[in-house]
């Protein structure tokens, strides 16, 4: 009989150990509490609109969402604009909740010359930001240049 139950034992241990290793990596979700402070915005210059994001470029999120605003951010600082808007539009489906993603929408479609799709993309960054005064108020600044068009 003992041997019956240390066999039990044996098998669902071994069970558990083979089912905890197909599980994979426990992955957080982070698409409603994502840090979206000042931080987590670009900062962007294009000569076009003569306007500096003043984000740090740091990042969170998915490993997918990161990889794709990091691409994002390169294409844009190498000028490939159209590449850096199909990033930022594959990040958005990821993460529709990231103020970060609208704010870079919003800037580049600012230098591509489509003010009223860049003044969405900030209002919408507006709309999902949480809570951080600084990041507001940059979004605002960014909105208010948008809207009086200053280059």
């Amino acid at each position: 009989m003992t041997y019956f139950v240390e066999c039990k034992l044996l098998v669902v241990l071994f069970l558990t150990f083979t089912l905890a290793g197909c599980a994979g990596q426990i992955v957080k979700d982070n698409s409603i509490t994502m840090d979206t402070s000042l931080a987590m915005m670009p900062a962007w210059y294009h000569e076009n609109v003569g306007f500096q994001l003043m984000g740090d470029n740091q990042y969170s999120g998915s490993g997918a969402l990161v990889h794709l605003l990091q691409d994002a951010d390169l294409a844009f600082t190498q000028l490939e604009l159209q590449k850096c808007q199909i990033f930022l539009e594959r990040a958005q489906r990821i993460a529709s909740r990231d103020s970060g993603v609208y704010v870079r929408l919003s800037y580049l479609f600012w230098v591509q010359g489509k003010s009223p799709q860049a003044e969405q993309m900030a209002r919408r960054a507006l709309a999902v930001m949480q809570g951080d005064g600084e990041g507001k108020k940059e979004i605002k600044r960014l909105l208010a240049a948008i809207q009086n068009n200053q280059y």
